[in-house]
């Protein structure tokens, strides 16, 4: 048994405790429980507002990986035993709110975004802590705590209001990544044409490496809940739509980013399954879409020209949090990956601190920064440090040329590395 007292033990220390020290039955009911709250704020500050506990039926995640060991995300929370001060679960993720962040908006006015974090339901009494990364430093700052009585009769239950349908089944659900597909703007006539979407989704995921190599060990479920009216709200043209997630385009101001921003809603009809991950298909035939690591992926179910491999993109996103590796031109600052912090993001550096990431598979020699020779093609390519990426020209790297997450081609060697590191820690 052992507890985490400081942010300055190493990651690799926390996993390789984790296997002999925590036993799922000592600590857990088999069931899930999600805490949700209201993420308020402006640009330079964040505060947690407590809303309710919710119980849920079966935990889908694996009863043997409790401790994320990757430093992914702009967010992080722990489960903490109360009668033993044990960390028994701990999950990092990203959310739409640190996004709003980074907005001219949030410079003058403050908002409140729902949101929620699901994870095994303790048995005992517990505290739930909640950091995130400072904006400057990137370093973790303890944001909020709260003790809650596994007991308690304020505890909400949970019912199921929606039929959930097998799409892809590739093993048990302990030992499976656990994928959920939502409708947004789909209605009571439309099912099946959500239910085409759905084998679309899962055959273009399956179409790629490593999901490809991976298919024994994902299951894909559906949740069939119809919306009021058929199509999604596109505020940039006036047009607003009575659907049951509040989808739309333009978030942020951005065209082409289409967004809910109702998280709890999208919990309510994801809970119907049992999932890890949820991923929304929408009844529009705008290419668009989106994806934060650990919290949803979302992606237009009509023709838009390109629709498998914008699904496949931003579940590369909302999976592991792979960052975008294409460049804006002219563009030499960013909030996110601001100069001289490593991006958390497996697929790009700074050089900061580079190590854990692929600089084992550069082979020596190999010069940084890395060129890819013009008329050059993939088998002369070798892994290396290419300049650009992260929406960003200069000082900001990537291990390949080409790649699913910078020109919607297949996954590069670095991303299918990573997305093979995270499938082996979900699927223990």
């Amino acid at each position: 048994m052992f507890v985490i007292s400081v942010f300055a033990m190493s990651q690799a220390s926390i996993a390789q405790e984790k296997d002999d020290a925590l036993l799922f039955a000592n600590y857990f009911t088999g069931n899930s429980m999600r805490y949700d709250f209201h993420h308020a704020g402006n640009s330079e500050n964040e505060y947690y507002y407590f809303d309710k506990v919710v119980r849920e039926g079966e935990w889908a995640g694996s009863k043997v990986s409790l401790i994320n060991p990757f430093d992914y995300g702009e967010q992080m929370f722990w489960i903490i035993d109360s009668a033993t001060g044990t960390v028994i679960y701990k999950n990092n993720y990203c959310t739409l709110f640190n996004e709003w962040q980074t907005t001219p908006e949030a410079k003058h006015t403050p908002r409140s975004f729902p949101e929620s974090v699901i994870f095994p339901e303790p048995k005992s009494c517990f505290t739930i802590e909640f950091f995130a990364r400072n904006k400057k430093s990137k370093e973790w700052e303890k944001k909020h705590s709260q003790a809650i009585n596994a007991n308690d009769y304020n505890i909400r239950p949970f019912a199921n209001k929606h039929e959930n349908i097998d799409i892809h089944i590739g093993g048990n659900v302990a030992n499976s990544l656990d994928i959920v597909l939502l409708p947004d703007g789909f209605t009571a006539e439309e099912k099946e044409k959500f239910i085409e979407s759905c084998r679309m989704w899962s055959d273009a995921l399956f179409s790629y490496s490593p999901f490809t190599q991976n298919k024994h060990r994902i299951n894909i479920r559906a949740v069939w809940a119809p919306s009021e009216e058929s199509g999604i709200s596109i505020p940039g043209n006036r047009e607003w739509k009575k659907t049951l997630l509040d989808t739309r385009f333009y978030t942020f101001g951005s065209e082409r980013y289409q967004m809910t921003e109702e998280f709890q809603k999208v919990r309510d009809v994801a809970a119907n399954a049992p999932y890890e991950t949820i991923f929304i298909l929408t009844n529009s035939d705008k290419y668009g879409g989106g994806g934060i690591y650990n919290f949803y992926g979302l992606g237009s179910a009509g023709k838009t020209g390109r629709t498998g491999e914008v699904y496949v993109h931003e579940f590369g996103h909302s999976l592991m949090g792979l960052g975008d590796e294409y460049v804006e031109t002219g563009n030499t600052v960013s909030a996110l990956y601001p100069e001289g912090k490593e991006p958390w993001e497996a697929n790009l550096t700074r050089f900061v601190n580079f190590n854990g990431k692929w600089e084992k598979r550069i082979e020596e020699g190999t010069p940084i920064p890395t060129v890819a020779a013009p008329g050059s093609t993939e088998k002369e390519w070798k892994i290396g440090a290419y300049e650009g990426g992260g929406y960003l020209e200069k000082g900001i790297y990537r291990g390949w040329p080409e790649c699913m997450m910078k020109a919607l081609t297949d996954f590069c060697p670095v991303c299918q590395d990573a997305i093979s590191r995270y499938l082996d820690y979900l699927c223990k």
